[in-house]
């Protein structure tokens, strides 16, 4: 059998297609956050917020929420040489783990969702 340049290029094509759709998947561990939705942190939330800012590095990170805005987690990277959106997947791997939907609240520090501080 002959290959021609496109025939050796289908199966590469087909592996990028299928990376680029499972990219666009939902992940069940994830909510989001309606345009028009605030979202309602705890105090104690925020003030992980604030202990998170402290922590990050060069390397960026990303803090997320509980849905019910009472609980929060993150993962940042101390250095500069962190895999782009690792410490996204490990943030909602922890919600995952403890069984939860979690928000993703801020990458870096910059704050994604309209929020409000409650008692």
């Amino acid at each position: 059998m002959v290959l021609t340049r496109s025939s050796r290029l289908l199966p590469i094509m087909a592996l990028i297609c299928g990376a680029m759709l499972a990219a666009c998947t939902p992940s069940p561990t994830r909510v989001n956050v309606a345009n028009d939705e605030t979202l309602r942190i705890a105090h104690s939330v925020w003030e992980n917020f604030e202990a998170y800012k402290l922590k990050l590095g060069r390397g960026g990170g990303v803090f997320v929420v509980t849905e019910d805005g009472l609980a929060s987690g993150y993962s940042y990277c101390p250095g500069d040489r962190c895999r782009p959106g690792s410490f996204t997947q490990h943030a909602l791997q922890l919600c995952e783990n403890a069984g939860m939907k979690c928000i993703v609240f801020a990458f870096g520090t910059t704050i994604k969702v309209d929020y409000e501080i409650v008692d």
